[in-house]
């Protein structure tokens, strides 16, 4: 339908020139000539109050090609549309029409394979993120608001230049085949050639706002709260971990505290022995409120970042890195790719220079900037590196303390060990759990943070 649409437009390019060039000699004080594709279509009868509206059209045409936005919204422009009541010929955005799902199906795109519900309910899943920025974050939701609304008010305005223009050449045609008024026939056309010149400019403007590199810079503005929404998320994570270990270590001096006291009574222990134990878990217990408060603290901040309401949230399991990811870097490509996407890259590159002295500065301030782009992308790359060496080896920590965690298990249900060692057994197991998990966020972290530098996001 569209390739249809374009068709109509071009067979009809000839038609309208020769009647612009007919206003012109008319009266010679007219706009010139332009490249507007309006007619092609049967020509209605419209009665006196079409030519009212179209008369006040033209006459409101300076005001509207000086003013986008005021253009859509003027009360003359929302009468213009032809008897036929179809839409404005050529639309502007060729890739899609605006519609109120519009934000609703980004969201779903991003999504992937998360449902609705999901994405509404209080677990946090990591990969998730993108999403939920998309739908709830403020900075985010703004942005896209913004642009819909710009989006939609210039594709108004100019579907409003496109039917008036389209009136005024109906007006000229009908008083030309009665035998009208030659000036007043000129001045339809006149009158269509301004609206045609806004409608114009309205394109461009639609162009560029639907254009790979605009896209591009929304998606900048989103994909920057998201790598801090991931950063926040591994934090939290982490600290949810160590609130974990913390609790299990309280929960061990607990038991020492209470099996000094018994041994107080029955004289195996000191009075010292027993403070010192209470002082531990005293300690024990202050490092759990701390941790505590520090994980409820970040997990509030993770909320307001994604738009959602308290602390109720939990968080998901941790998307580790895999070897494919690993295995997908190439450093002398993405190298590359990182200067082109580097923001301070493209802000020297269009920087302007005149005279020797200014161009050579300009020079220098590209090398410069393509330099630490380069630089970045190595030490980014080298981290990852070293980061999945740590992984690797608190994986195999882990799995050690696994092992002996489940042999300490068996012991205490067997009665071998005492509830305290079972305990102190756990908290072991539980805190390489935790460096396990810590490596793992620092690796996930590191590698999306990689990922964004090969787009451009700081």
């Amino acid at each position: 339908m569209m390739r249809n649409l374009k068709g109509k437009w071009m067979n009809a390019e000839a038609g309208t020139e020769q009647k612009m060039r007919k206003g012109q000699e008319r009266d010679r004080s007219g706009a010139s000539a332009l490249d507007v594709h309006l007619d092609g279509y049967n020509v209605k009868r419209i009665g006196k109050s079409r030519l009212t509206r179209s008369i006040g059209i033209a006459l409101a045409a300076c005001i509207l090609v000086s003013s986008p936005a005021q253009a859509a919204k003027t009360p003359l422009i929302s009468g213009t549309e032809s008897d036929s009541d179809s839409e404005a010929d050529g639309p502007a955005l060729e890739d899609g029409t605006i519609t109120e799902n519009s934000a609703d199906n980004t969201i779903a795109s991003q999504s992937g394979s998360y449902t609705e519900e999901q994405l509404a309910d209080s677990v946090i899943e990591y990969g998730e993120l993108e999403a939920l920025v998309r739908r709830g974050n403020g900075t985010a939701v703004s942005a896209d608001y913004s642009y819909q609304d710009s989006l939609a008010v210039h594709q108004e305005a100019y579907d409003a230049m496109i039917s008036g223009a389209r009136d005024m050449n109906y007006k000229a045609d009908e008083l030309e085949d009665a035998g009208g008024d030659e000036a007043l026939i000129g001045t339809y056309e006149r009158n269509a050639q301004t609206l045609s010149m806004a409608a114009k400019q309205y394109k461009k403007s639609l162009t560029s706002l639907n254009s790979a590199s605009s896209r591009a810079s929304r998606n900048r503005t989103v994909w920057q709260v998201v790598k801090t929404a991931q950063i926040q998320w591994g934090t939290c994570r982490q600290l949810q971990d160590e609130v974990e270990a913390a609790a299990k270590t309280a929960e061990n001096y607990q038991a020492q505290a209470d099996r000094k006291e018994r041994e107080l009574a029955a004289g195996l222990c000191t009075e010292t022995d027993l403070l010192q134990a209470q002082k531990n878990l005293l300690s024990a217990q202050t490092a759990l409120q701390s941790t505590t408060d520090q994980a409820n603290k970040a997990l509030r901040q993770l909320a307001i970042l994604l738009g959602k309401s308290g602390t109720s949230i939990t968080l998901g399991e941790i998307p580790a890195v895999s070897a494919t990811e690993l295995a997908s870097m190439n450093l002398d490509a993405d190298r590359a790719a990182a200067v082109v996407a580097s923001s301070s890259v493209k802000s020297a590159r269009r920087s302007s220079a005149t005279g020797d002295a200014a161009r050579k500065l300009r020079h220098q301030q590209i090398e410069e900037a393509e330099s630490a782009a380069s630089a970045s992308a190595d030490e980014q790359y080298a981290e990852i590196a070293a980061l999945s060496l740590e992984r690797d080896a608190a994986q195999a920590a882990y799995q050690s303390a696994e092992k002996t965690y489940s042999a300490t298990q068996i012991k205490y249900q067997s009665g071998a060990i005492n509830k305290a060692t079972y305990l102190q057994g756990e908290a072991s197991y539980l805190q390489k759990k935790a460096e396990l998990e810590t490596a793992e966020i620092s690796l996930r972290t590191a590698y999306d943070a990689y990922e964004w530098m090969l787009k451009g996001v700081a």
